[in-house]
């Protein structure tokens, strides 16, 4: 009896050794995915208070809180696809031969979150508001829409004509779309104190159930039209400060924070339950040249000086490496960048050969002389700190080349009036929501307003015109490449960085991309808002599910 107990010990014994060995092979040669299930909350701190939330109407610069609640609670025709293209919303659409006609079919399941159907009268609704307005919360996206004709077909297809190909145009029919069986009749002046903006009956992947000073509770949209999201719930928690935020999620009382990196500030909480992402915003700050004017007006001068400029040296040193550095006006991480063109190298001692070359030289005190006359300009900037921080090194550097630069600081209207006017010589300033289409016509053509420093050159005119009416993706690509290449040689300004924006989350979040280096999320945001792009993926809650081998 005891020798048979014996045997079946050693029986089992060697069962549990043979499993365990095929359970570590079968763990080690198969690979495991988080499977998400739906249920869950994702609790966000922000910093200030919703002041618009209400869609046409609100200025996503001086309200990013009300443009946070736009972006989950309602839904527009197209929309920013996880690769970072646009991508069908709430319609499908078709462009005719002409380039000057886009149908968009809309959803036929998609409803508002009372229960009524989002038909073809609420973008018509929407579009022609927008027309018309006033003061209209994006100004550039509604004078895109003023010159174009918006008819209903019938309940679901609506039909939008331009006077022109517009390339660029489906990133302005990111409009959200608002609800006309409850606004239809009432003054757009009069929505902010109506019912509506305290329900904001949207058709997003979210509904508005809370929102007061404290907070704003949303909770999932069963019925939305591409998919119910994963999360039953989000928070968005208004607090006062960054610091008030930081202290909150390291007490664990919300489990997000969103912020633009400040070169104060720009360390990583740190702690095992958090994990932070950087990505690049969709804005640039630039240095201008007024090319009107003495002696800018010389291109081997404008060369010099970007010799003259390190930029990577402003970057660590006044700015504390809080932002990335960007070369030409096609941002990082767009679909048109170039990132095989070279900027001029950070090289001084080549600055001075040049404008010895040119005629320049230095007097018995260092500075920079022409015909005995000191060089000396004013350097316009708001008063950003981190614009001013980044003037102030433009000044240093070029005091090493002996040029004499005074930083001015204007108030930020006072300054768009100079630029437009062209009442400088120099100007530190940004241009803000560049958007997901990377057309550079508006800021840098010969005809626009917007090109602030006077460039005129007829390559860069035809280079941007065929681009913003060219359709095949790859043409555009080539376009915008050689463009850059021609931009670079003219030196018409020295674009400096992009500001970088920093979502620290719970490690248990899954979905947003903003971890993954494949994904278009990663590597640029279109707004803080876009950090949402993907939301209707986000999960807490989910199951290991094996899939496929190792090899």
């Amino acid at each position: 009896m005891a020798r048979r107990i014996r045997w079946q010990l050693v029986i089992a014994t060697l069962s549990i050794l043979l499993v365990t060995g095929l359970l570590g092979r079968l763990a080690l040669t198969t690979t495991s995915v988080a499977s998400p299930l739906e249920g869950g909350a994702h609790i966000e701190a922000v910093v200030g208070s919703p002041q618009l939330p209400i869609p046409l109407l609100n200025n996503p610069l001086t309200d990013p809180v009300g443009r946070d609640l736009i972006a989950l609670i309602f839904d527009s025709l197209v929309r920013i696809g996880a690769d970072g293209l646009l991508e069908p919303g709430l319609a499908s659409y078709e462009l005719d031969p002409t380039g000057t006609t886009y149908l968009f079919r809309l959803q036929r399941n998609a409803t508002w979150h009372d229960g009524q159907p989002v038909t073809a009268d609420d973008v018509v609704f929407t579009l022609r508001t927008l027309q018309i307005l006033e003061e209209p919360g994006e100004p550039g996206v509604a004078e895109v829409w003023r010159s174009l004709l918006v008819d209903r077909l019938d309940d679901y297809t609506v039909r939008v004509t331009l006077v022109e190909p517009l390339a660029s145009f489906l990133s302005f029919a990111r409009v959200p779309i608002l609800p006309a069986h409850l606004l239809f009749g009432l003054p757009p002046d009069q929505w902010a104190s109506s019912a509506f903006a305290e329900q904001l009956v949207g058709s997003g992947p979210y509904r508005l159930i809370e929102l007061n000073e404290e907070h704003a509770l949303l909770e999932a949209n069963e019925a939305y039209a591409t998919g119910r999201p994963y999360l039953d719930r989000i928070e968005l928690r208004f607090l006062a400060a960054p610091a008030a935020a930081q202290a909150a999620l390291s007490r664990g009382t919300v489990t997000a924070y969103g912020e633009r990196i400040d070169p104060e500030q720009p360390g990583v909480m740190s702690a095992s339950n958090l994990r932070s992402n950087v990505v690049p915003l969709d804005d640039y700050t630039v240095l201008s040249f007024n090319l009107r004017t003495y002696p800018f007006n010389d291109i081997g001068f404008r060369q010099a000086l970007a010799h003259g400029l390190d930029k990577d040296l402003l970057i660590e040193e006044a700015l504390n490496s809080s932002v990335v550095r960007l070369d030409t006006p096609i941002l990082n991480g767009s679909w048109a960048a170039a990132p095989e063109l070279t900027w001029y190298d950070a090289d001084p001692a080549r600055a001075a050969t040049m404008l010895r070359e040119l005629g320049y030289a230095l007097n018995d005190q260092g500075l920079l002389t022409d015909n005995n006359v000191p060089v000396t300009a004013s350097l316009l900037v708001d008063s950003e700190p981190r614009r001013i921080m980044a003037a102030n090194e433009v000044a240093r550097q070029w005091a090493e080349l002996g040029l004499t630069i005074e930083v001015v600081e204007l108030e930020s209207a006072t300054l768009q009036r100079q630029l437009r006017a062209g009442d400088f010589t120099l100007a530190l300033h940004s241009w803000a929501r560049l958007g997901p289409d990377p057309d550079p016509y508006l800021l840098w053509h010969s005809s626009s307003e917007l090109n602030v420093t006077g460039l005129e050159n007829r390559e860069i005119d035809i280079l941007l015109r065929r681009a913003r009416t060219e359709q095949e993706l790859a043409a555009r690509i080539a376009d915008y490449v050689t463009f850059q290449q021609r931009w670079i040689e003219l030196v018409p300004a020295i674009t400096l960085y992009q500001p970088l924006y920093r979502f620290t989350t719970e490690t248990q979040l899954g979905g947003s991309g903003l971890d993954d280096p494949d994904s278009a999320v990663s590597r640029q945001l279109f707004g803080t808002e876009d950090r949402y792009r993907t939301v209707i993926r986000w999960y807490t809650d989910s199951y290991r599910e094996i899939q496929g081998d190792l090899r």
